[in-house]
């Protein structure tokens, strides 16, 4: 049955969805919700939160998503900046006279007696239909505005190339507060298809709705099926009993597919794991819908790519270099004191700060972000193709960093996390899979990296960590000299 919205516990069909989704308007204009207002919602995935979006949309709200794992002090900064007065989430705030805060699920709330259709024709229309925020792992949490336009036409786009169908059970394991996962609600919405929710933070819960509800596309990002593959080696059970699921594309994002997580997932399950490539800033930018020796695929419909050098020369294929996008989707800008300003017109490119390359054919293979270039022998390094060389061969999570050397030139840091007793032989394997042009000159081991809410390396964490470790470094040298 076409538009069912299933939970561990229950199931929806769309008369009690459109039902609950009035019922929710109703309330929110009970509590003084004007039209096109600007509304922070913070929750974890839930049907609530779904009910929550698609009530904001029919009034025309602009919705501002926020991290679900956000400090309350620093929803109340956003909501400061943005002037909102209302916040809707899972969890209470202290109240405030500045925000009022609505804790969903609504208890005793009766269902309405509306029976008009639900429509996102309104929302569609606002500039500032959405504003994206995230725990930044490379600096303070920024809103990225987007029109409602840009946004449908990107999914539109995205269901197009992938062939997405009513007859589809979709299964995000993804935040629905991020853009990644927010998508996927929309992608269920526009094809009338099924969706599962389930506890993305629990590999047995997954495995079961996967086979229960019939599940025919999965999202998630690399950790998830880091856990799934090391399952699967050890359950021959589970293995057999996926194998023979109703998945019919196993889908990947949040970063870069590593060559040996995606090896290793095709030897066990014999099917692709598929990425693609997307910011909040454009949407989806490149999807794969074959193998992920293609990387992220070719861009949807009215994007173009360029990979460039630091001039601005556009790179020969197979070259790494920046990447830069030009996209009728691009956001209306970022939040700069309570507005959005502008970011460019769109006959401009948008400097992505990722580094990749295009193959021959025109497939995007993304690399990681760009920073802390390294200058060594006169090539220009990125530590992104360092870690992504260590992660793609040895499967190894590591962080390179640039370290000043007055005689010798730049020296290369490298963090790599690592089980203690596996620390001399990773170091070996290091040496024996990097040239010699790209060998780290230190290498420091650690059991865990330090970790943002959404399972993503904490970038300032470990930057700092290399500054300290640089500045006691130059301390022990003045001490001997």
């Amino acid at each position: 049955m076409g538009e069912m919205i299933h939970t561990a516990d229950h199931q929806y069909d769309q008369g009690t969805f459109k039902k609950e989704v009035w019922s929710y308007v109703e309330y929110f204009t009970s509590k003084g919700l004007k039209e096109e207002e600007r509304v922070i919602v913070t929750s974890d995935n839930s049907y609530q939160l779904i009910v929550t979006l698609f009530a904001l949309v029919q009034k025309g709200a602009s919705i501002v998503l926020v991290d679900s794992q956000m400090k309350e002090s620093e929803v109340k900064n956003i909501a400061k900046a943005l002037n909102c007065n209302l916040c809707i989430s899972d969890r209470s705030f202290a109240q405030s006279v500045e925000l009022q805060t609505i804790v969903i699920p609504l208890e005793n709330i009766q269902p309405s007696n509306r029976e008009d259709s639900l429509s996102i024709s309104l929302w569609k229309n606002k500039r500032d239909a959405l504003i994206l925020y995230s725990s930044g792992s490379t600096g303070s949490p920024k809103g990225i505005v987007k029109s409602g336009r840009s946004f449908i036409e990107n999914i539109e786009s995205t269901i197009v190339r992938m062939n997405y169908n009513d007859k589809d059970v979709l299964q995000p394991l993804v935040p629905f507060t991020h853009f990644y996962g927010l998508s996927i609600i929309f992608i269920w919405w526009l094809t009338k298809c099924e969706l599962v929710i389930c506890n993305y933070k629990k590999i047995r819960p997954i495995i079961k709705a996967i086979t229960e509800k019939k599940v025919t596309v999965v999202d998630a990002v690399p950790s998830t099926y880091y856990i799934l593959n090391r399952l699967l080696t050890k359950r021959n059970d589970t293995l057999m009993e996926l194998k023979s699921s109703s998945v019919r594309m196993w889908c990947i994002g949040g970063s870069p597919l590593a060559k040996k997580l995606g090896r290793d997932f095709k030897r066990l399950m014999e099917k692709d794991l598929l990425d693609g490539y997307g910011l909040s800033e454009l949407g989806n930018v490149t999807l794969n819908t074959d193998s992920h020796e293609l990387g992220c695929g070719k861009p949807l419909p009215g994007i173009q790519i360029k990979v460039t050098d630091k001039s601005g020369e556009e790179m020969q294929a197979g070259e790494i270099g920046e990447i830069i996008v030009k996209s009728t989707g691009i956001m209306e800008g970022y939040i700069v004191e309570g507005s959005p300003e502008l970011m460019l017109p769109e006959s401009l490119w948008f400097n992505t700060k990722d580094v990749g390359f295009k193959d021959i054919d025109g497939n995007l293979h993304v690399i990681g972000r760009k920073g802390n270039e390294i200058l060594r022998n006169g090539y220009l390094i990125y530590p992104a193709a360092i870690e992504k060389q260590l992660e793609d061969n040895l499967g190894l999570k590591t962080r390179a960093f640039p370290i000043g050397d007055e005689k010798k030139g730049s020296r290369i840091l490298l963090f790599a996390e690592v089980a203690a007793n596996e620390e001399t032989m990773v170091k070996r394997a290091i040496s024996q899979t990097l040239s010699s042009l790209l060998k780290p000159d230190f290498i420091i081991c650690m059991e865990d990296f330090p970790k943002l809410s959404n399972g993503k390396i904490d970038q300032k964490a470990i930057k700092a960590m290399a500054n300290q470790w640089e500045s006691k470094r130059k301390e022990e040298i003045t001490w001997v000299m």
